[in-house]
């Protein structure tokens, strides 16, 4: 009813002004704003991430690494490090707690060669070193490939320069388990912050981006032939100007008074 009626201000029923001002509407975008909540999680070694008192997983792939969450209203999904989607689950209700929401295709290939495979690539990645501990380490312990597990989650707390130094100064002592590992972190480095990660992973990304696109600092050379063009546009060899200044010498001679020191009245 109140669409119909005149208003005391506009004079005009809401319908007329809306009919009015429809041509300069301008209209809603084709997708939807997002207001998803972005939190970032760390990999634990099961394949889990914690969120509010429950846990979901993730590719096994991923242990170790710390990556972005979206919250939506129903859905929590998991991207990866270069923002693809790894990962949906239906969102726990806020009154749960302890709760474990598993996809299957998240488990571990049941290959122990092809699982073997993909952690040697992690340590590789890591550098020489990294990669003679993890061989030494699955040769000398009988359950090296979880520990191997254990040793990449531990990314989470500190710097990847000192795991890499705590697992050299291992391999020097012959200490090959992920508890060695752990304590040699724990005197000898200092935990870092979700912030610290977060700063060194965009770090990371700006030194190859940076590195795509080199700039060398200019010769000095190269800009000569702006000041070779500024005094082309001035005398060309010096004799216009200077014969100028001896007119303008000569002149100011002749217009001073003789000098009479020294004459008689």
């Amino acid at each position: 009813m109140a669409d119909v009626r005149i208003h005391r201000e506009t004079k005009q029923t809401p319908l007329a002004r809306h009919k009015e001002e429809l041509p300069h509407l301008v209209p809603l975008p084709q997708n939807p704003y997002d207001t998803a909540e972005v939190v970032y999680r760390t990999v634990n070694c099961e394949g889990l991430i914690a969120y509010r008192g429950n846990r979901y997983t993730v590719p096994w792939r991923s242990i170790g690494q710390m990556l972005p969450i979206r919250i939506t209203e129903s859905e929590l999904i998991v991207h990866g490090p270069h923002l693809d989607e790894i990962a949906r689950h239906r969102l726990f209700p806020t009154s749960a707690s302890g709760q474990t929401s598993r996809r299957e295709e998240d488990r571990p290939q049941e290959d122990s060669r092809k699982k073997h495979a993909v952690l040697k690539e992690r340590f590789e990645q890591l550098g020489p070193s990294p990669a003679r501990f993890f061989t030494a380490l699955t040769e000398t312990r009988r359950y090296g490939k979880q520990e191997a597990y254990k040793i990449l989650t531990l990314l989470e707390a500190y710097r990847r320069e000192d795991l890499v130094a705590a697992l050299e100064h291992a391999a020097r002592h012959g200490a090959y388990s992920s508890t060695a590992v752990e304590r040699i972190l724990a005197i000898r480095a200092t935990p870092r912050t979700a912030l610290d990660r977060l700063a060194e992973r965009e770090q990371g990304h700006l030194r190859s981006l940076m590195n795509d696109l080199p700039t060398r600092p200019r010769d000095t050379a190269e800009y000569q032939h702006l000041l070779d063009g500024q005094t082309s546009k001035g005398t060309p060899d010096g004799e216009d100007a200077t014969k100028d200044d001896t007119t303008i010498d000569a002149e100011e001679t002749e217009d001073e008074p003789p000098d009479v020191a020294g004459q008689d009245p």
